[in-house]
């Protein structure tokens, strides 16, 4: 019973470490480098049609390069979208696990009464 109860902990607190993330459109704008910094993941879709997702490695008024060393110019972008945390997603992720946790805690206290 023990061993159930630490490995429950242990994927409950993984689970509330990893967070919920969503895409937020970014306006491209003369101020584009105050709102995407290095390491920012991003996608990007090209006025050609490309898609590209990456990790950002470095912003300069020109473009953006990406862990991938690819370099996309803001003249180039047709849409930007950044990766961030989505704080309603990740503490409805948490409660739901906290409930589920609690769910499970009271329907083996009941089977123990009832067997007991």
């Amino acid at each position: 019973m023990r061993g159930q109860t630490l490995t429950s902990a242990v994927l409950i607190m993984c689970l509330l470490v990893s967070s919920c993330t969503s895409l937020k459109v970014v306006q491209i704008s003369d101020n584009i480098t105050s709102d995407i910094h290095a390491g920012d993941r991003v996608k990007i879709v090209t006025k050609d049609g490309r898609d590209v997702e990456f990790k950002v490695v470095s912003v300069t008024s020109e473009g953006v390069t990406g862990d991938n060393q690819q370099v996309i110019r803001f003249s180039d972008v047709a849409k930007l979208e950044k990766e961030e945390v989505s704080v309603l997603k990740t503490a409805g992720l948490a409660g739901a696990i906290v409930l589920g946790l609690f769910a499970v805690l009271f329907i083996i206290a009941a089977v123990a009464i009832a067997a007991g």
